[in-house]
Formats: structure tokens, C-alpha cells, sequence
């Protein structure tokens, strides 16, 4: 207030001079130049008024506004104070495509954490023949939608680059199962595994180890990502004889950049092995070794367990062989595999074994990879040999104490253009096992007969977001070749005569898939 009172004496005091200065001058214009002095001190009186008034209202500054700016306030020194701590660790994170998606790393270079994602969920039609099986015979037709795969991925490195690893929960179809056995983890409605899960040390001259639980080295089309197939799902054929997830210690040597061979060795706990058990009736399918998956130490026990690889890349990156798909504009590349699997399973308890139990396999597989820059071909064969602990009978009279599995896979895809990719694929196999089903008529389930066409969309030219379309035909019964993740199922049978019915079972998916 006295700021305003001695504005007020000043202005005024400023004008008597002013006039008195005037009126002393005379003149012609001193009542023109006296009006504008006038005017003048009136403009400066309202001003005064205007300041008089403000600060006569003391509530000006409410304790609402006065709350609303100590808040700004507070935000703003929190914010800096993180930028602050944030700056001087030399923390960095935020997403890059190249280093794998969402991270976290140290300035020093001595931690990494990666951290992704997979979500696959897929609508299925399955039809089969079921007809003059009875009452109890299942659906003809089925068809719902299914979350076919949900999984995070943390990778990343410790120490420095060298020292790795990777750990991957995912989560179940089927609450309360885990394909493959081994240990679960359950929240609510949520169940769910782990698969890999390893630690690895890169000596930088071509040479690594691997320890934990991860893919052993057999089959390349389960060696490469469920996101990087061409149809919905990968064939039965892999399903019967893929080693899967296993515990142990892999070496691998070559596979750098300008190197053109590379060579994968496995040693470890028991790897699965599915339809390699003789079937216990005349309609039901053979059985399989679920692998260690998961498990303790003394659970599914082996002599001995060994599975290796050796790639040669004739043209290309490595890098590129990781899809099975070659997009437009991608360098053309092709590489042949070769693989190898032996293990001899042993019983948890020290009783006798029937015949039937089995007692050692090992398995063979050769196949050839062609990228071409928007158009892929890729084939594969594969030979497993499954010896039991004795003869067991057979059809006409006979016995046998082995089993002589194979499968063969072919597929192609084409680019129309940068988004749309046709593709088709035929397998076939057999597992040897029909000659155990004694009891007449003799039932056909032993074998695998499917041809497969479909597209895949890919939303801005990438796998990340794809949607993938596709028919399947089964020429032959569905039995030992089954695999619910496939959306394939058993075809009906029967001993009362009508031995089993199959007109041709056939499936359709349509799958959506996002990749974070």
C-alpha cells in the first residue's frame, strides 16, 4: 500500500509541475497542451484505482491455488531429481528392434536385460469321421479359439557381452498341464512352465558353452522360432520326432560371421521322443518319452543321452536362417544340415522290465534350407531306429524287438507382394507300430499323409504382427501322427468289425500373432 500511495503523490505532484511549467512557458497552445496534461493525469488516476483495488482483495491467492502450485512445484523438483539420479548412474533403457526389443543397460557394459514377448491366438475348425462308432464316439466336428502360445523372454548379459542368458515362462492352454511334464507354476486360472532356461559363455574365437534347459540340436524345424514358421503350426512330423527342451551342456563351435560351418554338441538328461513306446491295444496309439523337461536329477533316468548338429552355409548370413520364410528384398541364402540323437532310457526302480519297455534309439536327419529373396523352399528328412528290451509279438505270428521310424517334409512360400506370402507343404511318415496291434481287424494308425496350404499377412511388411490362414488334409487316419497343439485329432476306431473310419479328417486355423 505505500508503494501505491507514493505512485499517487508522485504522479500528482508530477502534473502540478508539469501544468505550473506550462502556464509559466504561455503561448498559443498552453490550453491545448493543459487539456493533454489532463487527460494524461486521468489515465494514471484509473491506473491507481485499479492497484488500490487488487490489493484490497486479500483472497487473491487462494489456499486452492496455493495447493495447486506447491503440487506443480513438487512435480517439477521430483521430475528433475529422477533426471538427476538418472543421469548420474548412466542407466539407459527404452525399446530398439535391433538389441532386442525393450531393455535396460548399464553405461559401463557390464549388464543387459532384454525383455519380449509372443502372443499367438488362433481360431480352429477340425472335422473327422466318427460315424457308426456308438454313442460314445467323439465330436465329428469341433471348433472354439485358443491362446496356442503366450510367452515372455528375458535375455540379456552379466559381467560383459560373453556371459548370457535367457529364462522363458509361458503359459498354458490347458490349466494345470505342461506339454512334456515337469514342474508348474499357477496363479489363478494361469499355469504355466518355463523353457528355457540357460547360461551361456561365448569365448569370442567361434567357440561357446551352453548350460540349463534349452532346444537340443536336432531337428531344424523345431530349432527354428514357433514365430518364424510358414503355417500355423509346425507338421506331426516334428511333433513324433523333434528332442524338444532337455537339461545339459551344449558346445558349439563356428557359426560367425564369414564362417561357413557350424557344429552343435548336446550332452545330458533324456530328450523326447513321442509314438517310440509299443501300443498297449489294438486301437490305441503308441506312446512316447516325455524328456526332462523341468525335472529333478533322478527323474526319467538315462544311461546316456547325446544330440549334435553340423550346418554348412553355402551362401548368405546365419542370421537369415532363423525364419523359414525369405521375404522381398532379402539376400538370397541356402544352407544343408545334419543331425544326430542317441540316448538308452533305464526304469526308476530296480524290478524287472517286460519286453515292450524301451530300451535305447538314435535317430538320423538331413535337411536343406534355400532362401531366394521373396520366395523360400525348405525339406527335410528324418530316420529314427527304437530298440525294446525283448521280442514282442507281432501280426502273423511273429515277433520283433525294434521299430523303424521315418518322416520326410517338403514346403515352399511366395511373396505376391511385401505383405502377402502363399506357402503349401506335404509330409509323411510312419512309426512302425501297427505291426504290434495283433488283435483283428488290424487297425491302421501308424502312419502321417498331409497336405497343407495356406497365406500369411504380414501387417507393415514384418513378422511382428502376421496373420496366418490355412487348410490341412489328412489322407491317411489320424492315430500315432496326433498332436492337439496342432489341432489335429485322433480319428475314431473300432475292433467290432468296422476296423476304423476315415474319410479324411481335415483342419483349418486362422492365427493371429504379436511380437513385442
Amino acid at each position: 500500500m505505500h508503494a501505491i500511495e507514493n505512485f499517487t503523490w508522485l504522479a500528482g505532484a508530477t502534473t502540478l509541475g508539469l501544468v505550473g511549467t506550462v502556464s509559466a512557458l504561455g503561448g498559443d497552445d498552453t490550453a491545448q497542451q493543459i487539456a493533454e496534461l489532463r487527460a494524461a493525469n486521468a489515465a494514471l488516476a484509473a491506473k491507481v484505482t485499479r492497484l488500490e483495488q487488487a490489493a484490497g482483495n486479500e483472497n487473491w491467492l487462494t489456499e486452492e491455488r496455493a495447493n495447486e502450485i506447491r503440487a506443480i512445484v513438487g512435480d517439477v523438483l521430483a521430475d528433475a531429481q529422477s533426471r538427476d539420479s538418472l543421469q548420474s548412474s548412466g542407466m539407459t533403457g527404452g525399446w530398439n528392434k535391433d538389441q532386442g526389443g525393450f531393455f535396460l543397460a548399464s553405461p559401463s557394459g557390464d549388464f543387459k536385460l532384454n525383455i519380449k514377448g509372443q502372443v499367438q491366438v488362433r481360431w480352429a475348425y477340425n472335422q473327422r469321421d466318427n460315424e457308426g462308432l456308438g454313442a460314445t464316439a467323439s465330436k465329428e466336428s469341433a471348433w472354439g479359439f485358443e491362446n496356442r502360445r503366450t510367452k515372455l523372454t528375458f535375455t540379456g548379459f552379466v559381467l560383459d557381452p560373453s556371459w548370457t542368458y535367457e529364462v522363458k515362462p509361458v503359459f498354458n492352454r490347458a490349466p494345470g498341464s505342461v506339454t512334456g511334464g515337469g514342474a508348474t507354476f499357477s496363479s489363478g486360472n494361469i499355469t504355466g512352465s518355463v523353457e528355457d532356461i540357460w547360461v551361456q559363455k561365448d569365448y569370442g574365437n567361434g567357440m561357446m558353452w551352453r548350460v540349463g534347459q534349452f532346444k537340443t540340436p536336432f531337428l531344424r524345424e523345431e530349432l527354428v522360432s514357433s514365430s518364424s514358421q510358414l503355417a500355423a503350426e509346425r507338421s506331426l512330423v516334428n511333433d513324433v520326432f523333434t528332442t524338444k527342451f532337455a537339461q545339459g551342456l551344449q558346445f558349439e563351435f563356428g557359426g560367425r560371421a564369414g564362417d561357413q560351418w557350424r557344429a552343435l554338441a548336446y550332452y545330458g538328461d533324456g530328450m523326447r521322443a513321442n509314438a517310440t513306446s509299443v501300443p498297449t491295444s489294438a486301437t490305441g496309439t503308441a506312446g512316447g518319452y516325455a524328456g526332462s523337461y523341468t525335472t529333478g536329477f533322478n527323474s526319467n533316468l538315462t544311461d546316456y543321452a547325446f544330440a549334435g548338429r553340423v550346418e554348412y552355409l553355402g551362401q548368405g548370413q546365419w542370421k537369415s536362417m532363423r525364419d523359414l520364410n525369405s521375404y522381398i528384398g532379402d539376400e538370397k541364402a541356402w544352407m544343408i544340415g545334419f543331425g544326430a540323437m542317441t540316448q538308452a532310457l533305464r526304469p526308476t526302480n530296480e524290478g524287472p522290465v517286460t519286453a515292450s519297455t524301451v530300451d535305447s534309439m538314435w535317430g538320423l536327419t538331413v535337411d536343406a534350407t534355400y532362401h531366394l529373396g521373396g520366395a523360400t523352399l525348405f525339406a527335410y528328412g528324418v530316420y529314427r531306429q527304437v530298440q525294446l528290451t525283448g521280442d514282442v509279438a507281432t501280426r502273423g505270428g511273429g515277433s520283433d524287438d525294434s521299430m523303424d521310424q521315418w518322416g520326410a517334409v517338403v514346403q515352399a512360400g511366395y511373396f505376391l507382394n511385401p505383405t502377402v506370402e502363399l506357402f503349401a507343404r506335404y509330409e509323411l511318415g510312419d512309426t512302425d507300430t501297427d505291426k504290434f496291434r495283433v488283435a483283428e481287424p488290424g487297425v491302421e494308425l501308424e502312419s502321417d499323409s498331409i497336405a497343407t496350404v495356406g497365406f500369411n499377412y504380414f501387417f507393415g511388411g514384418t513378422k511382428d504382427v502376421k496373420w496366418t490362414t490355412d487348410l490341412g488334409y489328412a489322407f491317411s487316419p489320424i492315430g500315432d501322427f496326433n498332436s492337439s497343439g496342432a489341432d489335429w485329432l485322433g480319428d475314431g476306431s473300432s475292433t467290432a468289425g468296422t476296423g476304423f473310419t476315415n474319410d479324411g479328417q481335415w483342419v483349418i486355423r486362422t492365427q493371429m500373432q504379436l511380437l513385442f
